[in-house]
């Protein structure tokens, strides 16, 4: 069951990432999803822009240098909830 809710949300972000123009970089292992920040971004700055949204996420640079330029998204909230920070997400 917690399987599913997982995948669930996994399908939701990442779906909604991909008609955002994100790339995310696909992995069914864990309940994070790694994503490329925008070009012309650094991964700090786009979580700081994020977070003034509302939106927390962890800049890939917190976890070593080889992932500057990624974002990481903990798979926490629930799916509704996913869908609701898409929808800000787009004002980002």
């Amino acid at each position: 069951e917690r399987r599913e809710i997982f995948a669930t949300k996994r399908r939701i972000l990442s779906e909604g990432f991909a008609r955002l123009g994100l790339t995310v970089y696909p992995t069914t292992s864990t309940f994070y999803l790694w994503v490329a920040v925008p070009e012309g971004q650094t991964d700090e700055t786009y979580a700081a822009r994020l977070l003034d949204a509302g939106i927390v996420v962890s800049p890939g640079s917190m976890f070593g240098e080889a992932n500057a330029g990624f974002f990481r998204v903990a798979l926490v909230p629930t799916p509704a909830q996913c869908e609701q920070a898409l929808e800000r997400w787009a004002t980002v």
